[in-house]
């Protein structure tokens, strides 16, 4: 069975004015003291307050929620000649490698299926 939420959209407001106004930690979460399934009083924990707060900013506008940046990355395609041979145009700019740098094509260790490419020492 689901439980509702224990705090609201009106406590989050409350918390946060409290939280301007520079009450302590301590005493905010006293102040949202709660009764637990056995009918004891339990005072607010610190994850609960910094979830709670966190929530409170974001519906006061304090902060904002965007969407990751990263979504829409192009993936560059790269092919195998006939002769087996593969051709990576942009390598120097994607890893920072220098003319003459060498490196050595590892196989896919454990239940992995990943070749890597990693410099010679």
């Amino acid at each position: 069975m689901a439980k509702g939420p224990r705090w609201t959209a009106e406590d989050r407001k409350r918390l946060w004015k409290m939280v301007q106004e520079g009450i302590p930690e301590q005493e905010i979460r006293e102040a949202f003291s709660y009764q637990d399934a056995k009918g004891r009083m339990r005072i607010m924990s610190s994850s609960e307050f910094a979830l709670q707060l966190k929530r409170a900013m974001i519906e006061a506008g304090q902060l904002k929620q965007r969407s990751s940046r990263n979504k829409r990355r192009t993936r560059h395609v790269y092919k195998v000649t006939n002769t087996g041979r593969l051709t990576i145009s942009d390598f120097a700019a994607i890893t920072g490698a220098k003319p003459g740098d060498t490196f050595v094509l590892e196989p896919p260790r454990g239940r992995s299926k990943a070749w890597r490419l990693v410099p010679k020492e």
